[in-house]
């Protein structure tokens, strides 16, 4: 066979087969095998350096050589998979600096990532290079840029910036404006002017203790400020598992106060009796019918108020859409409610075309509560609604708990389980009624059968 007709037959064989075989050719040629001692490695190994399209194929199957290679990709010019010996694999983006031959030759290395993700990074660095930047440089610039900020960053400056870059973007107004409270009123004061590289979890521990005299704020503000260290660990401003405020935290006290069905029935007496505005009635009424947060009652529209579904709408609450059944009691509510045309929210402010606040709910709670004579502490909130409401739905033996959820509104069994209250009166009614049925099984079992006394005789 001819010179020819071997390189064209061999570089057919290296552009149809995988890596493994076309190392077996180069190896075939390397041990005198092949009959055309014409043909040199050299030309192999070029053949074996042409360019083949990248696909999560090729890359499966590029196996390891005796020395490193690099399969270049068809698309993109500098792109290609690298291999080492070890059998690592990695993908590089190679380019020369400006200058010709005098320009420098670069290579910027993506590890740990996928194919189509190498793929986009080359296509950004590659439209980078093609109008003069050089990518290398700018990774190096933004990676020295974060040492600096590094070095420089209080915990003070990571609380602003996650606050402002995270929280403001991300999360709820209500949710990002109580974190701000909390950075400013308690974490910035205690170690805001340590810097971030320096915090460890015994200062966290040390803030933490120091508030103990608000154990439910101090739990809030360490957890604020573990949310913060993760984002700034996710930003590259502190390495990576070094949380300083994954704490070991006391246990919350949970919410001991509950209205009896009886403090109920006078609440309600107290509300239809009261001089309250005809609207924050409504708004009172509609949190004991349905169980709902102070800000859904405020924020309902009747436009989503469904009558012929019997279905109440939320597009955006706390944790997203929401809806829940339109009960009779909510229905006549709302059926019989004064309606301005043209005004959109059931229960809407001074100014018709904004919403209740809910410190009107809250001012006129107080008002029905000491008319009512009713007292609750610390626990005298709208929210001592909502867990009564929660309380008698899920001890209620005949719905199940997937549908108990879906009436209250919670996502999570582990948030339902904190609703879910019972009396000290229904605590000693169970235990009596548990005791009976153990007492009558053993007098059951005794008379199921006679005992009958053994004599051993010797």
């Amino acid at each position: 066979m001819s010179k020819i007709g071997i390189v064209i037959k061999i570089s057919y064989l290296i552009e149809k087969n995988t890596s493994q075989q076309r190392l077996h050719l180069i190896r075939f040629v390397r041990n005198g095998d092949l009959c055309c001692p014409s043909v040199s490695l050299m030309e192999i190994e070029a053949m074996r350096s042409q360019k083949v399209r990248l696909s999560k194929a090729t890359v499966a199957e590029a196996q390891p050589a005796e020395r490193e290679y690099v399969m270049w990709d068809d698309r993109i010019d500098g792109f290609g998979l690298r291999v080492r010996p070890t059998g690592n694999k990695s993908f590089v983006f190679v380019y020369r600096t400006p200058g010709g031959r005098a320009g420098k030759v670069r290579r910027v290395t993506f590890k740990a990532i996928d194919l189509d993700t190498a793929y986009k990074k080359a296509t950004a660095l590659a439209g980078n290079f093609y109008v003069g930047r050089d990518p290398a440089a700018d990774k190096a610039a933004e990676r020295d840029e974060v040492i600096k900020a590094r070095k420089v960053m209080t915990v003070a400056n990571v609380l602003d910036r996650f606050i402002s870059d995270h929280a403001k973007t991300n999360l709820k107004a209500k949710t990002w404006t109580e974190y701000e409270r909390l950075a400013t009123k308690l974490i910035k004061p205690a170690i805001g002017t340590m810097k971030i590289d320096t915090l460890e979890p015994k200062y966290v521990a040390a803030m933490y203790n120091q508030l103990n005299a608000t154990p439910t704020q101090a739990t809030l503000a360490v957890r604020v400020l573990s949310s913060a260290m993760s984002w700034a660990e996710e930003n590259g401003l502190r390495k990576h598992g070094q949380n300083p405020a994954r704490i070991r935290l006391k246990g919350t006290r949970r919410r001991q106060r509950l209205f009896s069905d009886r403090e109920v029935s006078r609440l309600l007496t107290a509300i239809d009796e009261g001089t309250l505005s005809a609207l924050t009635k409504l708004g009172l009424r509609l949190l004991f019918a349905t169980g709902c947060r102070a800000g859904e009652v405020c924020n309902l529209r009747w436009s989503d108020v469904d009558f012929e579904g019997s279905i109440l709408r939320w597009p955006d609450t706390k944790t997203g859409f929401a809806e829940k059944p339109l009960t009779g009691e909510a229905r006549k509510l709302l059926q019989q409610a004064d309606r301005i045309v043209g005004v959109d929210w059931v229960c809407h402010g001074s100014d018709p075309r904004k919403p209740m606040r809910v410190e009107t709910l809250e001012a006129g709670m107080e008002r029905i509560m000491t008319e009512a004579k009713i007292e609750a502490g610390e626990n005298a909130t709208l929210h001592l609604i909502r867990h009564w409401f929660a309380t008698k739905t899920y001890t209620d033996p005949s719905i199940p708990l997937p549908v108990q959820m879906a009436i209250v509104g919670h996502k999570s069994v582990a948030t339902a389980m904190r609703y879910a209250h019972v009396t000290r009166e229904e605590v000693g009614q169970a235990a009596a009624a548990a005791a009976k049925r153990r007492g009558d099984a053993v007098k059951a079992a005794s008379e199921d059968g006679e005992i009958i006394k053994m004599e051993l005789q010797g």
